[in-house]
């Protein structure tokens, strides 16, 4: 029970804080009295900047997108949280910040609960001020503690500390004391938040709208036998399901079950920490992710920058119209760095059906083509209606050495069909082939090569051998030569033309301009052309795209809607001195563009229906 009331609290501490958002406050992270305040110890921490303004900034990206104004919500949840109607007191202009820390008292060690507790820091011009406009509430114990009553009874338990009050659960007044008491020691300052922080992460803590931080370590410490006591029961439990009603074996199941858990117990045991940081503005939402890894660890090998690293030049090929564009750059020692890491997951995945000698060659074959080919990638696809699949995509990677290239590219398919790679699929119920042929054409100088993945339903008679054939026909039909010195190759149901006309723009060199729509995702997120990895998603043509998919399976009454897009979700990445920082950025106008969506779409469902008979 003590675990379900400590979630509890979490998650309605962090909703409560997580619709405030504010604008940027300019302070000094070594004086932040917030920071200093949050015991070292903390899971999380949610922190908000700048209160008043923040408001003002959400309500500003929420018009024209959303009739509900945040301001006065806001204040009516303070009203009713604090029994003060004029809020009296609490500096509105000021930051807030709930948290939960681990406690390691001596009951909880004994009963092997971890004992959590919940507190928010509110900013406060006058505490006394802000404690007598409280209508309801008894009056500071010794410790210092008021309750805050509703219909006579403590809901809520308040206290100074420095210049905010400290707010929390009326059950928490032991926690409470064991909290004043650890934070006012002569120690305290040693054994805060802000002395694990380093200085970039203390910069976003105080200067971001909002900050949301995980302490992975201390939540793997805490919940670490928990979550595998839990992974160890689903696994049981799936074990028990008859293959008849799964159509996967017992063994299939805990391999992929074993994957998950690696995946889980390596990010617990290696990184450090994650924070996101949150700032609506007028015209976008933006968003910024930065995991920081364990120093010493294989992710932290991986979160490492490339000091040659430049703008990747082949940007101006992503193409307006897609559906989704991707670019990033192959770095030589990222790259192989996780080539381990991957290799153990495929052979889990494989169900050890891949030797351990396959496996070698593999990770020896792709560090010899990340030598051969590291620098820029990029990808972009477009949905394709009416066709199986129904998308079709370009690739385009910069190689250094062609001949060694081709080499290479023969070797790893023969690896591919020779090592029983593609068994895997056998996992998923599905019978998967690969045939390459080479010099299937020359096309104005270019030898061009040629493969198609086939996948078909192992069980033919099962819902799934439709569902395969629906979405994707025969197969995947692959073309691709060198141009040049880069490798272009399409994927689709017509992608020999597309090839085609992928050589001929290589050829004239055409593409130097960015396009408009990539020009417009760049400028969201400074510094994005620079990213080891850039994303931009029109989420209208991605739903376009699936919906195809869902109505070749099963027929639905899906409208079809052409809806004017040219904005997109954009998110770059880039890793440095063992931290990975992602930026997220979701345009208004593109929020604005799947609202008119949604609207037509229902608009046009209500115009198919039969009129009701009077």
């Amino acid at each position: 029970m003590a675990i379900l009331r400590n979630f509890r609290n979490i998650l309605v501490s962090s909703l409560v804080l997580i619709i405030f958002t504010m604008p940027i406050a300019a302070q000094s992270p070594e004086n932040d009295q917030i920071l200093k305040s949050i015991p070292a110890e903390t899971l999380f921490c949610v922190r908000i900047n700048n209160f008043t303004g923040s408001m003002t900034q959400l309500d500003q990206f929420l018009s024209g997108v959303s009739p509900i104004s945040v301001s006065p919500l806001v204040q009516g949840q303070l009203t009713n949280l604090l029994g003060s109607p004029q809020l009296a007191g609490l500096n509105m202009n000021g930051n807030i910040a709930a948290f939960g820390a681990v406690l390691n008292s001596q009951e909880a060690q004994a009963s092997g609960m971890p004992d959590i507790f919940i507190g928010v820091l509110a900013p406060v011009t006058d505490y006394k001020q802000f404690i007598d406009g409280i209508a309801s509430k008894t009056p500071a114990d010794s410790n210092g503690v008021a309750k805050i009553l509703s219909l006579g009874n403590p809901v809520i338990l308040v206290t100074q500390s420095g210049n905010n009050a400290l707010i929390t659960w009326a059950n928490e007044y032991d926690n409470l004391v064991k909290y004043k008491k650890l934070m006012s020691s002569p120690t305290a300052g040693k054994t805060s938040l802000s002395s694990t922080l380093d200085a970039s992460e203390a910069k976003l803590a105080v200067s971001e709208p909002v900050w949301i931080y995980g302490n992975i370590q201390q939540a793997s410490k805490t919940f670490g036998p928990m979550l595998t006591g839990a992974i160890e029961g689903i696994k049981a439990s799936m074990s028990n399901i008859p293959a008849a009603e799964t159509g996967i074996s017992t063994a299939e199941i805990q391999n992929i079950m074993n994957i998950y858990v690696k995946m889980i117990d390596t990010f617990m045991k290696e990184a450090k920490s994650t924070s996101l940081s949150i700032n609506p503005t007028a015209g976008a939402l933006k968003i910024t992710n930065v995991t920081t890894a364990v120093p010493g660890t294989q992710i932290a090998k991986m979160f490492t920058s490339n000091p040659s690293a430049k703008e990747n030049n082949l940007l101006p090929y992503l193409e307006d119209g897609a559906m989704m564009n991707v670019a990033f750059t192959i770095d030589g020692a990222l790259g192989k760095e996780a080539v381990d890491f991957q290799a153990e997951l495929l052979s889990m995945l494989g169900g050890g059906k891949i030797s351990q000698e396959n496996l070698q060659k593999m990770k020896a074959l792709t560090a010899n083509v990340i030598d051969c080919v590291a620098g820029p990638v990029v990808y972009t696809f477009a949905e394709n209606a009416g066709t199986k699949p129904p998308f079709k995509g370009k690739y385009i990677i910069a190689v250094k050495d062609e001949k060694k290239f081709q080499q290479l590219l023969g070797e790893s398919t023969e690896l591919m069909t020779s090592t029983g790679f593609l068994d895997i699929y056998k996992s998923m119920g599905i019978d998967a082939g690969f045939k390459i042929n080479r010099g299937v054409e020359t096309y104005k100088g270019v030898s061009i090569d040629s493969a198609k993945l086939t996948l078909k339903a192992i069980d033919t008679a099962a819902p799934q051998a439709q569902m395969i054939q629906s979405m994707y026909g025969d197969g995947f039909e692959y073309r691709w030569g060198i141009v040049n010195g880069l490798f272009a190759s399409t994927i689709g149901s017509d992608s020999d033309k597309t090839l085609h006309e992928l050589i001929d723009k290589i050829q004239a060199g055409q593409a130097k301009q960015l396009g408009s729509e990539t020009k417009a995702a760049l400028s969201l997120i400074p510094g994005a052309e620079k990213a080891d990895f850039f994303v931009s998603m029109n989420l209208l043509r991605l739903f376009k795209m699936g919906s195809s998919m869902v109505t070749a399976i099963a027929p639905l009454p899906i409208p079809s809607v052409d809806i004017q897009t040219k904005s997109s979700l954009v998110i770059d990445g880039k890793t440095d001195n063992g931290k990975m920082t992602i930026h997220l950025a979701l345009p208004k106008e593109h929020v604005q563009e799947i609202m008119k969506a949604v609207m037509t779409i229902q608009q046009e469902m209500m115009k198919s229906q039969p009129a009701a008979k009077m």
